[in-house]
């Protein structure tokens, strides 16, 4: 049974108030101009004109992939942890260290008002869903706004079908007596076409913002994964875009004011998800992480980077099966004109990694994308892959340490290509003797950077 508990811990930062969070924004900025992918971050993003929020973006290709694999154990979702992890997960994303400015951040025009109204578009369709738990952490994080005085009733969750099968119901979302609205199923009232023949759903409409929280999936049709844009076809009535108007709709769809304009976070729920498929698949065994489920939140509010990001991870597990990659043109098509949706170049990204399983107090950024991903198998006994990504052809170097750091086996140094690549490591030190169970720490070296990952031998 999942617990609930009723605050998400805060970090060791000091309590920020809402007209200091402003100065806190502009410092958190100033570090995301950094990077070696600054240059073509700052070109692309001035193309972007309107952007995500529907003027500049200051937040456009900055992603935070969230990887804790305590979220989701033996089927059991633990909706404290999961909470902890999105007010964790939001305070990377802005770079504010305290949850409440944090998500305040994310609402600066229209001023934010304890009665703005919030929308959050989840996904309903199969058994790989939205899961609850993520979004009432999103909603706990909502709460704590305005000194607590931001009224939660005001926020609507919604889908274009019967969610309350899925645990969205008053009771998994009761604060203290208080409870979100949550809508299974569209009201059109309004009457308004963003797309001939699709009315748009009176919640945009209505709403001040939107929260997007899709599900990491795969899909069978030419559009190849279903994760944030597409979420929104559930957003209309008919919810058959695909049918009429396939990819060139979904982006016009997506493009709209309502939708674009009012977008100010995007959390991709990865706890579970698809590789292959269509997008009634039930969640399927990932093979690179050692509990075979993902247990990722992406946080963004650029849908382009979240999907740049969802189709990287589903890329990654097909080429482990030996399955020809999902292409995605659509992703690049995004960011251009006349859509402009987000950044779709990752040389222009901020990857922000974090995993409470590594280093202790390991939480990095990698502009370029380089990073150590899960070795497979973790734990292991004889032998496993040490996998990592390089954003283009480079350079690398790859050791292995003991926990007290002593050198333990030198994987070697070469040029590797660009994307994912794996080094096996045996178990066993320079002299070829077996190393005993216990915790070790791969180390991937290229260029200026080095990322370190926790490895388990068992025996």
């Amino acid at each position: 049974m999942a617990t609930h508990r009723s605050h998400p811990s805060e970090s060791h930062l000091p309590s920020t108030s809402r007209r200091e969070f402003l100065k806190l924004s502009s410092l958190a900025l100033a570090s995301m101009a950094g990077g070696h992918g600054a240059a073509a971050g700052a070109a692309q993003s001035a193309t972007l004109r309107g952007a995500v929020l529907g003027r500049d973006n200051p937040l456009a290709g900055r992603i935070v992939l969230y990887h804790d694999s305590q979220m989701y154990v033996e089927s059991v979702f633990d909706a404290g942890r999961i909470e902890e992890v999105v007010a964790h997960g939001v305070r990377l994303l802005t770079g504010i260290g305290d949850t409440a400015a944090a998500f305040e951040s994310l609402f600066p025009d229209p001023i934010l008002t304890t009665t703005t109204k919030i929308a959050i578009k989840v996904n309903c369709i199969g058994p790989t869903d939205t899961r609850w738990e993520t979004v009432r952490g999103i909603v706990a994080g909502l709460r704590l706004m305005l000194g607590g005085t931001y009224d939660i009733t005001n926020v609507t969750i919604y889908d274009n079908r019967y969610i309350g099968g899925h645990g969205y119901t008053a009771a998994n979302f009761d604060f203290d007596g208080v409870q979100p609205t949550i809508a299974s199923g569209l009201t059109v009232e309004h009457g308004y076409y963003p797309v001939a023949g699709h009315k748009l759903c009176d919640y945009l409409i209505d709403g001040d913002y939107l929260i997007n929280v899709p599900a990491l999936k795969s899909h069978s049709a030419t559009h190849e994964i279903t994760i944030a844009l597409k979420n929104h076809y559930g957003s209309c009535s008919p919810a058959n875009i695909c049918a009429t108007g396939n990819v060139p709709k979904m982006l016009d769809l997506n493009t709209d004011a309502n939708i674009k304009g009012k977008t100010a976070l995007v959390v991709t729920d990865g706890l579970r998800g698809t590789y292959n498929g269509g997008p009634s698949e039930w969640p399927q065994i990932w093979e690179m992480y050692p509990d075979q489920t993902p247990n990722t939140l992406f946080f963004a509010n650029d849908p382009v980077t979240n999907e740049y990001w969802g189709l990287d991870m589903i890329n990654a597990e097909r080429a482990l099966h030996g399955w020809s990659a999902k292409t995605c043109s659509w992703i690049e098509t995004a960011s251009g004109d006349p859509h402009y949706l987000g950044i779709s170049d990752p040389g222009a990204m901020t990857v922000i990694h974090y995993d409470p399983a590594g280093l202790p107090g390991e939480a990095w950024e990698a502009s370029r994308g380089i990073f150590l991903v899960p070795n497979v198998p973790n734990p292991f006994r004889d032998g496993t892959l040490v996998r990592f990504r390089l954003p283009e052809t480079m350079r690398a170097h790859l050791s292995i340490r003991d926990i007290s750091g002593r050198l333990v086996r030198d994987l070697g140094e070469r040029e590797y290509a660009a994307g994912y690549s794996a080094v096996s490591w045996d178990g066993r030190n320079a002299r070829g003797r077996a190393m005993p169970a216990g915790v070790y720490f791969a180390t991937l070296a290229a260029g200026s950077l080095q990322r370190t990952r926790r490895i388990l031998r068992v025996r």
